[in-house]
C-alpha cells in the first residue's frame, strides 16, 4: 500500500531522458517513489492512504536555493537604501546583538515556510551574515529543529564569521542584555562540536558543511578586504580543510573577480567536487578551466545586489558549455528581493539574453534543471533527489496550472519557466511528506507564525535602535535616482 498517490497529473520529471508524461501518477512509500506510470495503471496497482489530485497541475521535483541567509526573515525592507558593505553591517549587528532564542524560532519558521509555499523543498543556508551566530551551539540546534519539524531539507553551512577577533555577543534574558567576547578558537571548538553531534546522531532533513565569507585579495573586488585580513582568510582556510577532512563534509563561499586563481595558486586546497562558490561574477576564462579542472560547483544568483552593484556578470552559459555544474539561488531574505526561484529562473535568462543580444541563450530546460537537479547535483544528492524516478527519495511539487496566466495547457515546461511563479505551487511533499496541500501548510500553524514574526520585529526593532532604517527616504516619490 502507497502512503500517497499524486493522480494524473503532467509530469515533468527531470529524469536522464527528460521524460515529460501526460496523466501520469506517482505513488509514494516509506519517503521514496515506488512507482510511476500512466494514471489508468496506477490506480489499479495502488491503494494509498491519501491521494492529491493532480489533474490540471504539473508535478516536478522540488526546487533548491543554494543561498541563503536564515536572520534575514524578520529584516525584510530595513537598511534598503543602504549600499552593500553598510547593509552587511547592519544585519551582522542584528543578528549578533538583537537576537535570542525566540528570535531564532521565529526567523526560522518564516524563512522555511517562505521557502516551501514557493517550492523550494532544499536550501543552503548560514546562521545570519556569513556564520555570524556560531558562537553557541544551541541556536543551530534550535534552527536545525524547527527546520525537521516544519519539513524542509537543508544543509547549514558553519563558519566562523568575519574578523576582526574577538567578536563582541549580545545575550537577552528576560528583556536584559549582556555581552561578551568570542575568541576565533570558541567558534572552531561549537563548530567542531556540531559537526561531531550531527556525525553520531545524524538528522532526517539537515546536514552540515563548512563556510567561509569570502576568498580573494584587493583585486576581487571585496570591499571588506585589507592586508590584515588577508591573515585570517589563510587562517580560517586551515580551519575549513581541517573540518571537510575530518568530518568528511564540503565547503560554501563567496568568490568574485580573481578569487578563483587566487584559491587555486595559493593551494589553499579548497576547490573540488565537494566545494560550492556562490556569485562567480567577473569571473575569467582561466577561472572557468580552474572550476571544470576542480569539479567545483557554482551557484549564480541573478537578482542579487551583487548582479548591479560589482563589475561584471556570472558568464553562466560559458560555465556551463565548460561542463561546470550551475545551479541557482535567491540569496535572500535580504532587504528588497524574496525567495521565489521561479523569479531567479526567469532573471537568469533575461541577463544573459540581454547580454548575448541572443533570444536562444539559456533555453527553459536548462534553466528547469538548474532549478531542480543541477542544484541537487552541486549538493551532492543527484543520486537520491532531483528527479521523478522509481527509488529516489520523494520530494516533489506540483503547480497549478488552471490559471489565466498559465492556461491553455501545452507546453508545460515553458509555462512553468516563463509564467510560473512560487505562488502558483499548490502542493509540496518533502522525504515523502505532505508539507503543503492546497497552498496550506500542514506541519506548523502559518497563522501563528505571521503574528509571532510581527511582535518579534517589533522587538528586534527595539533593541537594536532600527528605527532610523525604516523610514522612507527623501529622494523616493517623483524622481528616478
Amino acid at each position: 500500500m502507497a502512503d500517497l498517490l499524486i493522480d494524473d497529473g503532467i509530469v515533468i520529471t527531470m529524469d536522464p531522458q527528460r521524460r515529460v508524461l501526460d496523466n501520469t501518477s506517482i505513488a509514494i512509500a516509506d519517503g521514496r517513489i515506488i512507482d510511476v506510470g500512466p494514471a489508468s495503471e496506477l490506480s489499479s496497482r495502488h491503494t494509498a492512504a491519501k491521494t492529491i489530485n493532480a489533474r490540471r497541475k504539473v508535478v516536478l521535483p522540488g526546487m533548491v536555493d543554494l543561498h541563503a541567509h536564515m536572520g534575514g526573515g524578520l529584516l525584510k525592507t530595513i537598511g534598503e537604501g543602504l549600499d552593500a558593505s553598510r547593509w552587511r553591517n547592519l544585519f551582522e549587528f542584528v543578528v549578533s546583538h538583537t537576537s535570542d532564542h525566540d528570535w531564532w524560532r521565529v526567523e526560522t519558521r518564516i524563512n522555511a515556510l517562505e521557502r516551501l509555499k514557493f517550492g523550494v523543498t532544499c536550501i543552503y543556508t548560514q546562521l545570519g551574515g556569513n556564520g555570524t551566530r556560531t558562537d553557541e551551539e544551541s541556536f543551530t540546534e534550535l534552527v536545525e529543529s524547527e527546520l525537521e519539524t516544519i519539513g524542509i531539507r537543508a544543509r547549514i553551512g558553519l563558519a566562523p564569521a568575519r574578523p576582526p577577533w574577538p567578536r563582541p555577543y549580545s545575550y537577552w534574558n528576560n528583556g536584559q542584555r549582556t555581552e561578551k567576547l568570542v575568541s576565533f578558537e570558541q567558534v572552531v571548538e561549537t563548530c567542531n562540536n556540531i559537526l561531531t553531534r550531527n556525525h553520531n546522531q545524524p538528522s532526517k532533513l539537515v546536514d552540515y558543511c563548512v563556510a567561509l565569507s569570502r576568498l580573494g585579495n584587493q583585486n576581487a573586488h571585496d570591499p571588506m578586504w585589507s592586508p590584515e585580513r588577508e591573515v585570517w582568510v589563510r587562517r580560517q582556510a586551515d580551519f575549513m580543510r581541517d573540518m571537510m577532512k575530518r568530518h568528511k563534509i564540503g565547503f560554501w563561499t563567496h568568490m568574485y573577480g580573481n578569487a578563483i586563481e587566487y584559491a587555486y595558486d595559493q593551494k589553499l586546497e579548497l576547490l573540488g567536487p565537494n566545494t560550492i562558490i556562490s556569485h562567480c561574477t567577473d569571473i575569467s576564462q582561466r577561472s572557468i578551466g580552474i572550476l571544470k579542472e576542480t569539479g567545483t560547483k557554482v551557484a549564480h544568483h541573478p537578482r542579487a545586489a551583487r548582479i548591479y552593484t560589482y563589475p561584471g556578470r556570472c558568464p553562466v552559459p560559458e560555465l556551463i558549455e565548460a561542463g561546470v555544474t550551475v545551479g541557482l539561488g535567491a540569496d535572500g531574505p535580504p532587504p528588497n528581493r524574496n525567495c521565489d526561484i521561479f523569479l531567479d529562473m526567469k532573471a537568469a535568462m533575461r541577463l544573459q539574453r540581454v547580454h548575448f543580444k541572443d533570444p536562444d541563450v539559456m533555453p527553459p530546460g536548462k534553466l528547469l534543471e538548474m532549478a531542480t537537479i543541477d542544484g541537487y547535483k552541486a549538493l551532492g544528492m543527484d543520486r537520491e533527489l532531483g528527479s521523478i524516478e522509481v527509488g529516489k527519495k520523494a520530494d516533489i511539487i506540483t503547480v497549478d496550472l488552471f490559471q489565466p496566466h498559465l492556461y491553455p495547457i501545452n507546453m508545460p515546461v515553458h509555462r512553468v519557466v516563463y509564467e510560473a511563479t512560487g505562488q502558483d505551487v499548490r502542493d509540496v511533499i518533502v522525504d515523502g511528506r505532505l508539507v503543503m496541500e492546497g497552498r496550506k501548510i500542514l506541519t506548523i500553524d502559518e497563522e501563528d507564525v505571521l503574528d509571532s514574526s510581527v511582535e518579534m520585529n517589533r522587538i528586534m526593532m527595539e533593541r537594536g535602535g532600527l528605527a532610523p532604517f525604516a523610514t522612507i527616504p527623501e529622494r523616493f516619490w517623483g524622481v528616478a535616482r
